[in-house]
């Protein structure tokens, strides 16, 4: 659905409450990220494989894991 407006601040207005629903979404994806990553270790995923599967440094693993 199409608005149509004579306010200039509605686009920035939509931009702004389209981007804070992307970045609500983000960290909720971030989170089951980090649950998915500390649930790999418990069970016995090595850190190195970790780090090859998502880019981060074994420390950032070690710090998601101890978070969790």
């Amino acid at each position: 659905m199409i608005m149509v407006t004579n306010d200039p601040a509605e686009p920035i207005k939509a931009a702004v409450a389209a981007h804070r629903r992307a970045a609500r979404r983000a960290e909720q994806t971030l989170a089951a990220l980090h649950a998915a990553i500390a649930e790999a270790a418990s069970q016995g995923v090595r850190q190195a494989d970790l780090v090859k599967m998502t880019g981060y440094t074994r420390e950032r693993i070690r710090q998601i894991c101890r978070a969790s």
